[in-house]
């Protein structure tokens, strides 16, 4: 199979054939609580590509030169991985106070959250022991792989939120009954578009 190609189906299938929120329901909590409006959306979506990227590449190097070479990895994997990612949020967290504070108030909470969104760890965790969630962690990607398959998943993580958030805003304008209002809707579109990204599912083979 020819490199590109392979690459190109790595980085579609954590995209969208595997999409962590619509297709695996991870890191579901920002999903819900961040996409009523458009611009905190887009704001947690760029956060989120970087955090998942530098977290992936930072790990990753980390995992192959200096928790597996000591043989500590299966104990100390998730300790390391959680304070690189907190170190990342923490950084994200002042930059964006510095130069948008109306998006940081907006964002509230879940940005310091993105530390123990579980996306962001599950990510990291695919990217450095691949199969971690299949009990096959026998093999692994090289750094080029992890890069891809992170930056797959946090694109995937982006489009899902961005579109989500797009549909929110209609929705608070459109004629639905008082009832179904607020979370409600919020969870019958979501439900529809992971039947929309369930489409995806045998595509290239995947």
């Amino acid at each position: 199979m020819n490199e590109a190609w392979r690459y190109f189906l790595l980085f579609f299938g954590a995209a969208f054939v595997y999409n962590f929120l619509l297709i695996r329901f991870i890191g579901l909590c920002p999903f819900f609580g961040i996409s009523n409006r458009l611009e905190t959306s887009l704001g947690m979506s760029i956060s989120v590509i970087f955090v998942m990227v530098m977290a992936s590449s930072v790990c990753w190097v980390l995992r192959s030169y200096v928790l597996s070479p000591l043989g500590v990895e299966e104990f100390l994997y998730i300790p390391a991985y959680i304070l690189v990612i907190a170190s990342l949020v923490q950084f994200v967290e002042m930059v964006i106070k510095k130069t948008s504070p109306p998006l940081y108030k907006a964002m509230g909470i879940y940005l310091p959250l993105i530390t123990t969104n579980c996306a962001v760890l599950a990510a990291v965790i695919e990217s450095t022991r691949p199969g971690f969630m299949k009990l096959n962690i026998e093999y692994g990607y090289t750094f080029l792989e992890a890069l891809i398959f992170t930056i797959g998943v946090s694109v995937g993580f982006a489009i899902v939120l961005v579109l989500f958030a797009a549909m929110r805003e209609r929705l608070d304008m459109a004629p639905i009954p008082k009832f179904f209002r607020g979370a409600p809707i919020a969870f019958i579109a979501a439900a529809l578009y992971s039947l929309a990204f369930m489409g995806f599912q045998g595509m290239f083979g995947l």
